[in-house]
C-alpha cells in the first residue's frame, strides 16, 4: 500500500510541476494560420532589407513570434496571443501585440483592437470578469504599475476607456 501512495504522490507532484496551457510563451512555431494572418507585417518587416540582408527574413520574422494560447470564453473558446520581436516592433512600451481567433471557416481573424497593441506576452492575464461572453483580459504596463483591461465589444477587445 505504501508503494502505490508513493506513486501517487509522485504523479500528484509531476503535475503541479508541469506549466498549465497557456502559462508561458510557446517555444515552437506559431501555428500556420497565424503567420499567415501575420502575412502583411511580415511582408513589411522583410520590405526594409535590400539585397542579401533580404534572404532568410521570412524565417528570422517567424523565429521572433511569441505566443501563447489564451481561453477567452467560458465555454472554452481558446485565442492566440503573439508578441512579435522582431527589428521596429518594439520600444519602450514593448513589442507589437496581436489576438487571433479562429473563425469557423478556419482562418484566423486580429481581435485586440483594431490593430493590435504593445506590450509582452508574458504580461496579458485573462480574467474572471465576463464581457458579453468573454472573459476580460488585462495588460499591465511596461512599468508593472499599470493596466489596461480589454473588454469584449461583440466583435473584438477593446479598451472601453478610449471610447468616452
Amino acid at each position: 500500500m505504501g508503494l502505490r501512495n508513493a506513486g501517487v504522490i509522485l504523479a500528484l507532484l509531476t503535475l503541479n510541476c508541469l506549466p498549465l496551457l497557456g502559462d508561458s510563451p510557446e517555444l515552437k512555431s506559431a501555428p500556420p494560420g497565424v503567420v499567415k494572418a501575420l502575412h502583411a507585417d511580415e511582408k513589411l518587416y522583410c520590405d526594409q532589407f535590400l539585397g542579401s540582408f533580404k534572404k532568410g527574413c521570412h524565417q528570422t520574422f517567424r523565429a521572433n513570434l511569441l505566443w501563447r494560447q489564451l481561453v477567452i470564453t467560458p465555454s472554452g473558446q481558446a485565442a492566440i496571443l503573439v508578441e512579435s520581436k522582431s527589428m521596429g516592433d518594439c520600444g519602450s512600451a514593448g513589442c507589437s501585440l496581436f489576438l487571433f481567433l479562429q473563425r469557423t471557416d478556419g482562418h484566423f481573424v486580429q481581435v485586440l483592437g483594431t490593430q493590435g497593441d504593445v506590450g509582452a506576452v508574458e504580461r496579458v492575464e485573462v480574467l474572471k470578469d465576463v464581457t458579453r461572453d468573454h472573459y476580460d483580459i488585462q495588460k499591465t504596463w511596461a512599468d508593472g504599475k499599470r493596466h489596461t483591461i480589454y473588454k469584449w465589444d461583440g466583435l473584438r477587445y477593446s479598451d472601453p476607456t478610449l471610447h468616452r
